[in-house]
């Protein structure tokens, strides 16, 4: 193998390619490297961690063709480390990788393609056209309410439901049982009506924001147990989780006795203040709706520490209510729903409440309350 291509082209690559490599929870020594494939005037950079494989394709002279497998970090190190507009010239030895350019050259031990595991590639007749930052803004909305631990399987991901409930839409939910987003988004393009539910893991739906823009479209391919996301000349493929989601809308209130329309910014900085003031582990703020004089009070209170209130103008429509919630959960959703206003509605202090945009009618954030003792 021999070829030629600029310091930041390879660089670009192998940025992405390399957060994947040694993260297999496999003990495989090979798992830590990207391969290297040498094409016709095209060098493929590919990485897996038997979960998720990622391949990103770029520019390169390409004298003779080949492959080879070289560790990730130091690659990837060591060619952040030069000059951006040098030409770097590659040349595989036996399992050898010999890197030269104008004033240095170095080599790196790798090992043999051979030994890499075979990257799996989707053909299936289920593909959907997205807009890339319509997708984007969607998986910044709903990756972080994903559970941490994988206890349970199903909940380590997002739902990705097509065409549910409308045809050409696409609606992503994450929960990790304390609270809940639900987005909804257009399909710019597919020959495909019926419905199906995938559950993505976050591991790729990270990787996936990593690597797409505010531009372009995005290609996601849907097989029975994988899912390919083609993004420019980036390929991400991942596994599909097996398991059932959650029948979440159940836990939606149909109905609510009180709603509130605030200042986002304003119940921001006052649930930030409430915080500091909860309760060692129990994280727990009060919020009161006061309806007749149009004032919503968020408190907390410690005993070692102090106590805190702070009183809020608002538009309060149905009965006065009260309801105690993790701020952190909160302060999670009130960041993460943009727009001037934002509405809280509730049912009582045992039911979870939900909030909304005033600026995106197609997502909602529910949270559940922290229940009297």
């Amino acid at each position: 193998m021999k070829f030629s291509c600029r310091q930041e082209n390879i660089s670009y690559g192998l940025n992405i390619g390399s957060k994947i490599a040694g993260t297999s929870k496999s003990s495989l020594p090979i798992l830590n490297n990207v391969l290297l494939s040498a094409e016709s005037g095209t060098l493929i950079i590919s990485a897996t961690n038997l979960e998720m494989a990622i391949e990103v394709k770029i520019r390169a002279k390409v004298e003779k063709q080949g492959k080879i497998t070289i560790p990730a970090q130091i690659l990837n190190n060591y060619i952040n480390l030069l000059n951006e507009n040098e030409v770097l010239n590659f040349k595989a030895v036996k399992n050898e990788l010999n890197i030269t350019s104008e004033n240095q050259k170095t080599k790196i031990k790798g090992e043999f393609a051979e030994e890499f595991p075979i990257i799996p590639h989707i053909e299936s007749k289920e593909q959907y056209i997205l807009k890339s930052k319509t997708l984007k803004n969607a998986l910044e909305k709903t990756v972080f309410a994903i559970s941490s631990t994988e206890v349970r399987a199903e909940l380590s991901g997002v739902l990705f439901s097509f065409n549910t409930p409308h045809d050409n839409k696409i609606t992503l939910v994450s929960t990790d049982s304390y609270r809940l987003c639900e987005k909804q988004i257009d399909i710019k393009k597919t020959s495909h009506k019926n419905k199906k539910n995938i559950i993505i893991p976050v591991r790729t739906l990270v990787e996936l924001l990593r690597v797409i823009k505010d531009k372009d479209d995005i290609e996601v391919s849907v097989s029975e147990n994988q899912v390919l996301f083609k993004y420019d000349d980036v390929e991400i493929i991942t596994r599909i989780i097996s398991g059932e989601f959650p029948n979440y809308k159940s836990t939606i209130p149909p109905e609510f006795r009180t709603k509130v329309l605030i200042k986002r910014e304003s119940f921001l900085t006052a649930v930030k203040g409430a915080g500091f003031f909860t309760r060692l582990g129990v994280n727990d703020i009060n919020i009161q709706f006061i309806a007749k004089n149009n004032k919503l009070v968020v408190s907390s209170l410690n005993n070692q520490l102090g106590e805190n209130q702070t009183t809020l103008k608002a538009d309060i429509s149905g009965e006065d209510n009260e309801i105690v919630f993790n701020y952190h959960y909160l302060i999670d959703g009130l960041t993460n729903i943009k727009g001037k206003e934002v509405s809280l509605e509730i049912v009582n202090d045992n039911m979870p409440g939900v909030i909304r945009s005033e600026d995106d009618k197609h997502y909602l954030y529910l949270i559940m309350p922290i229940k009297n003792s």
